[in-house]
């Protein structure tokens, strides 16, 4: 007996070792078929059975539990490849984690023989098409994490099967479809749930509040509507809660507040268009609470000063109004954030009672008053921004009295005064923002001492000279401080402050001569000297700035020749010297600059691909290697003494928009490449001696919106082919030896605003098709050899101010409707066989033409008379309508301004008078005059350079002092002027505008004339300087808001915000309406088409109704 035990024994212990044994080796074969299945099996080098010895369960990422594979951990290995079914061979697997690695395809539906998974953590890699439904198989699981993937469909109702599910992770996928409800039903244990990031849609049902047991819910970054439904209170144990940007509705549920674990709770960027609940207050344990961007309105809520546990408070980026309330004192908060909101009173005392305060942000309001003092009772505040709200007085120096500032912004307010001593005391500071103030004084010594790097004083009154010890800093980044008065030299000092990656002082005083030590500044990526008083020589050590982006050396009196070590500047991407005096050649051995597409950081660079070296006395020919400069946007060498051809060349740039080589001597035809430049927008080649064909490739031109050819010796006929340029708005082919006929193709340029072919030798008739073009404000034909009859419908188009036929041969009666019968507007003479009433000369008729004019007035009498009767009659009615309206002035006024709502505001009609062509001088109040060329030369001194004030977009602009002192262009900041006198000045500017930089309307361009709608448009920018007490361009704008002041206004007026541009100076409920009135007035004179502004006359009748 005792032996048939032992051999039972023995035979069963063999046995099982040998099951074992092959379970193992079937083990090992999976592992290794998975390995082998693998783009890149190198990753896991350590699993290799060349060993004997080596047992699987010792291989990297793997782990045994008796014997057998219990767990697969290997994320974050760069694995490559798809997933091999040979892994779900693995019967005892437990744990399988492939997060973060690179495989792709779709999810085996093997995956369900792995009855014993627990885990499965796919996350953070390729994988595509639907969830299989076999996953819902594994009953054990309790955590699935697909996030980061690729995977597709709706959201499957199976997880129901999944009773042990505690943590789900379907992040960052492409699900789309609502939610089932059955997806929130049969999860009891489930703590984790995250869906963010997807495509879902549809209200989210109420039966998510059956997910008692969730902490964690994340459902942000979806496509949800309606709103949150109150269930959303049942989930007593939430703690974390976040749906931002989920397109939710408010109001807000008020069951929110039944969730008294909640810590986290984030709803930013949905249309709540909601106050704040104050049941939030009920929220005990609420830590952060995050409302950015949700269109709030209302009051911050007292009630929130009952979260005792709140630490960070986001509200920015909404419509909240009202003061701080005090309660919030009694919060513990690290971060406050409300910038961009309607905020407004006295920033309060009791600031100073936030103890543990990091971060205080409150730019963008209407906070008014000082600073407060106690500030520097929060003792760990490190970011302070109080931008572009109305604070006034002087920075107290306190401010950094806690020495843990980092952070500073006060730019955009009214602050004055000096800052002398106001930062000794920061010495953490970082970063000093004060741009856009009113302070005044010398920039101090002492801001050497402190740690900044970036230091932002402009568009201040700040004077004397740039300290030199502040050219000592290591740390120094960013020193900006243009639209100043700053005096004096820069210093060799200069280039001690080796981190200087920005350096911007144009628009200042400064003078003499640029120092070669600047070259040492190796990181310099921005330099702006514009508009200063330096002289001398560009020094040739900028070649050693090898980082430099944008160098901007415009505006000075610089001579010499332009180095040639600027073309090694491989970064270079904006490069003007225009307005100087420099000399020579423009480089032309093989560059470096404009060729670099992919930058580094382009975080300074402020203007792309610009290469102007306008208004200098180049010489020499065009180099063929600018062709080479790729990233070339803009190319300006207007007014030089450039000679040669126009290289083909540039024809290899295919980002140019904008290319003047206007008031040059160049010669030789137009290279027929030009008609692939298909991104340019303005072409200027005026004032030359080129000559030759227009070509016929032009044509392919269609982003085309300015073309001067104006004084060249072109000869030919004018290509049919540019009639396909659609967006042209000026055609400028004056004074050439142009010949043919005019193609009636030319019909087509739709949006032709100018259209000035004068002094060549076109002959034949004028098309009557250019009666088509209704956007047409300027026909000038004159000095040509047309004849033919004037065609009626040029005269009548609706928009022309001024049609010039002068000097041709036309004949026959001139049209006596439209432009035609104003001989102000319309020039006839030098054309012998015209006549008509219009000119005062009787067309000569037959007998039987007199006969049938006899018969047509006959028929046209007895019209008339019944026109009359209609007429009389309507007018007696209209007359007793408004006697019975008159005792009604809010019908009056609701049916004066009926159909011209945009945004809260009233706009004019668009008038169609027009105003008597002169030489675009001035309007004035009485009769209109005209100003003889002897008056200019006279009030202008001869056109002394004493009285140069600056430059437009035609030419330079003079100071001209008239007999009765009509003009005075006064340059500066705008005063504080009160509203009375800003009216007076609207008035004044009605009559007497001209267009200059800042002023400039847009469809003014590199070729554009001057015309009296363009006047319309610099008087529209006056009056929002007048409106807003800013100035029409300055660093304040942003890019997205137009980068000046007209885009600026624009851009609040369509968010519903036009109260917002008001001067805070001017604004009371006395002097609202007339101020929105005055807006209203601007918006309809900088309407963005011509034809849609209004004439000087009707805008200055409308002035004086205020």
């Amino acid at each position: 007996m005792e032996f048939l035990t032992a051999v039972f024994l023995w035979f069963l212990f063999f046995s099982i070792s040998d099951t074992a044994i092959v379970d193992l080796t079937s083990e090992t074969s999976s592992l290794i078929s998975f390995k082998r299945s693998l783009e890149t099996p190198s990753r896991l080098s350590s699993w290799n059975v060349s060993s004997p010895s080596s047992s699987h369960c010792d291989w990297f990422g793997v782990t045994c539990l008796l014997g057998r594979v219990y767990s697969l951990s290997l994320q974050s290995l760069s694995l490559k490849g798809n997933l091999s079914p040979s892994l779900f061979t693995l019967r005892s697997l437990s744990v399988l984690d492939l997060s973060e690695n690179s495989l792709s395809g779709q999810i085996p539906k093997e995956i369900s023989s792995l009855k014993n998974l627990k885990e499965l953590r796919l996350a953070g890699n390729h994988f595509s098409g639907k969830i299989p439904s076999e996953i819902w198989k594994l009953k054990q699981l309790q955590t699935l994490d697909l996030s980061g993937n690729s995977l597709t469909g709706l959201l499957p109702s199976q997880l129901s099967e999944l009773p042990q599910l505690l943590y789900l992770d379907l992040s960052d996928n492409h699900f789309s479809g609502s939610v089932p409800p059955l997806f929130f039903l049969s999860f009891p244990a489930l703590s984790s749930l995250d869906v963010s990031n997807n495509s879902l849609s549809g209200e989210i049902p109420p039966e998510i509040g059956k997910l008692s047991n969730l902490s964690d819910l994340y459902m942000g970054l979806n496509s949800f509507s309606g709103t949150i439904p109150p269930e959303i209170g049942n989930i007593s144990l939430l703690k974390n809660f976040g749906a931002p940007s989920c397109f939710f509705k408010g109001p807000l549920p008020k069951e929110i507040s039944k969730l008294k674990h909640l810590a986290k709770l984030d709803l930013s960027y949905n249309p709540l268009k909601c106050s704040i609940p104050t049941s939030f207050g009920e929220l005990q344990n609420l830590s952060i609470l995050n409302l950015v961007s949700a269109e709030l309105i209302g009051l911050i809520p007292p009630e929130l000063g009952k979260c005792k546990s709140l630490k960070t408070l986001m509200l920015s980026f909404n419509s909240l109004s009202g003061s701080l309330p005090l309660e919030l004192s009694e919060i513990p908060l690290l971060t406050f954030s409300a910038e961009r909101n309607q905020l407004s009173g006295s920033l309060p005392s009791w600031i100073g009672k936030w103890k543990v305060l990091d971060s205080l942000l409150l730019a963008n309001n209407r906070f008014s008053g000082e600073i407060p003092r106690e500030i520097e009772d929060c003792p760990m505040l490190k970011h302070l921004s109080l931008a572009s709200n109305l604070l006034t007085g002087s920075i107290p120096r306190e401010l950094c009295g806690s020495g843990s500032l980092e952070e500073i912004d006060l730019s955009g307010n009214l602050l004055s005064g000096t800052i002398e001593e106001v930062f000794n005391g920061c010495s953490s500071l970082v970063e000093l923002v004060l741009t856009n103030n009113q302070i005044n004084g010398s920039i101090p010594e002492d801001l050497s001492k402190l740690p900044l790097m970036a230091v932002d004083l402009d568009s201040n009154n700040f004077t004397g000279e740039i300290p030199r010890s502040l050219w000592k800093s290591t740390n120094l980044m960013e020193f900006s401080a243009s639209y100043n008065r700053l005096e004096g030299y820069l210093p060799a000092e200069i280039g001690n402050a080796a981190s200087l990656t920005r350096l911007v002082l144009s628009d200042n005083q400064l003078k003499g001569e640029i120092p070669r030590e600047i070259g040492k500044l190796t990181s310099l990526s921005v330099l702006n000297l514009n508009s200063n008083k330096l002289q001398g020589k560009i020094p040739k050590e900028l070649g050693d700035c090898t980082s430099l982006t944008t160098l901007d050396l415009g505006n000075n009196n610089l001579q010499g020749q332009i180095p040639d070590r600027i073309t090694a500047l491989a970064q270079l991407q904006c490069l003007v010297l225009s307005y100087n005096n420099l000399s020579g050649s423009i480089p032309s051995k093989p560059s470096a600059y404009f060729h670099q597409i992919d930058m580094p950081d382009l975080s300074f660079l402020q203007h792309h691909g610009i290469f102007d070296l306008s208004y200098n006395r180049l010489s020499g020919s065009i180099p063929e290697e600018l062709g080479d400069c790729v990233v070339l946007v803009e190319i300006l060498l207007s007014n030089n003494h450039l000679s040669g051809e126009i290289p083909a060349s540039l024809s290899r740039l295919t980002n140019l928009t904008i290319l003047d080589l206007s008031g040059n001597a160049l010669t030789g035809s137009i290279p027929k490449e030009m008609g692939h430049s298909l991104k340019l927008q303005g072409l200027n080649l005026a004032n030359n001696q080129l000559n030759g064909h227009i070509p016929e490739s032009f044509g392919l031109l269609d982003s085309l919106v300015k073309l001067n050819l104006t004084k060249n010796k072109l000869d030919g006929s004018v290509p049919a082919s540019l009639g396909n340029l659609k967006e042209l708005t000026h055609m400028d082919l004056s004074f050439n030896n142009l010949s043919g006929e005019l193609s009636s193709e030319l019909s087509t340029m739709v949006k032709l605003v100018g259209l000035y072919i004068e002094q060549n030798k076109f002959t034949g008739e004028i098309p009557s098709e250019l009666g088509n073009l209704t956007q047409l404000e300027y026909l000038d034909v004159s000095g040509n050899l047309l004849s033919g009859e004037i065609p009626t419908k040029i005269c009548g188009l609706p928009n022309l101010e001024s049609l010039n036929l002068a000097k041709n041969n036309l004949r026959g009666e001139v049209p006596s409707d439209g432009v035609c019968q104003d001989p102000s507007k319309a020039l006839l003479s030098g054309n012998k066989e015209l006549c008509g009433r219009v000119i005062g000369s009787d067309c000569k008729i037959d007998g039987t033409k007199l006969r049938s004019a006899w018969g047509i007035a006959g028929l046209m009498l007895g019209f008339t008379i019944i026109v009359f009767v209609f007429v009389f009659s309507l007018r007696r009615w209209v007359m007793t309508k408004r006697v019975k309206q008159r005792d009604d002035p809010e019908r009056m006024e609701e049916s004066r301004l009926k159909g011209f709502v945009d945004q809260n505001l009233y706009f004019l009609s668009g008038s169609r008078s027009r105003e008597p062509l002169s030489i675009n001088i001035a309007m004035f109040e009485q009769p209109l005059l005209k100003v003889r060329l002897g008056d200019i030369v006279e009030a202008t001194d001869h056109f002394s350079k004493k009285n140069i004030i600056g430059d437009g977009g035609f030419g330079t602009v003079y100071k001209a002092c008239l007999p009765d002192h009509w003009l005075r262009n006064q340059t500066g900041m705008l005063e504080v002027l009160d509203w009375s006198k800003r009216l007076k000045i609207a008035v004044g500017a009605a009559r007497v505008i001209a267009g200059t930089f800042g002023y400039i309307p847009p469809e003014y361009g590199q070729s554009a004339r001057a015309t009296t709608k363009g006047d319309v448009y610099s008087f529209g920018v006056i009056l929002l300087e007048l409106i807003t007490g800013k100035e029409p361009t300055g660093p304040d704008f942003k890019e997205s808001e137009g980068g000046n002041l007209v885009g600026w206004v624009t851009r609040k007026i369509n968010q519903g915000k036009a109260v917002d541009v008001l001067d805070p100076l001017l604004v009371s409920v006395a002097l609202k309406n007339s101020l929105l009135r005055l807006l209203q007035i601007a918006m309809v004179c900088l309407a963005e088409t011509p034809a849609n502004r209004p004439n000087m006359l009707d805008v200055l009748k409308a002035l004086k109704e205020i």
